[in-house]
């Protein structure tokens, strides 16, 4: 692990700093400290699948949950089309083994930071420029 990313942890895990805290004081991009702390931060990565009950707006409630995996269950075992089956067949199957979980998956792969953080900030130049140029046209 870089030493950024562990000083992205510490500051995270015992320091108790928010990832805006930590992304200010770095000097980083927020998606790079959110990056970063997805790749080394398990204490993160499962805070990431809480929310407040008051804001879970997002997320299915339970019985929405239920109703989908009916439907797609379904689908997957009544469909006339072999191929509409198979796909929500397997999607069913992935999505039990925790395949389709995002979180889990980026968990293990290995990025660099400080990277990401260069990149984001030349799209936000270019994304300046871009405005800039508009602006004069209009």
């Amino acid at each position: 692990m870089s030493a950024e990313l562990t000083s992205i942890k510490v500051a995270y895990e015992q320091e108790g700093m928010s990832v805006n805290e930590i992304a200010e004081d770095r000097n980083l991009d927020l998606a790079a400290v959110k990056a970063g702390l997805m790749q080394c931060s398990s204490k993160y990565r499962k805070a990431c699948g809480k929310e407040e009950e008051e804001e879970d707006t997002l997320n299915f409630s339970r019985d929405e949950q239920q109703r989908v995996k009916d439907a797609l269950l379904d689908i997957g075992l009544g469909a006339e089309d072999d191929h509409l089956r198979f796909k929500a067949l397997v999607y069913i199957r992935d999505d039990a083994k925790g395949r389709k979980d995002v979180v889990k998956n980026i968990g293990g792969q290995n990025f660099n930071i400080l990277m990401i953080n260069e990149k984001m900030k030349q799209v936000r130049e270019v994304a300046d420029r871009i405005k800039g140029q508009k602006a004069i046209n209009v």
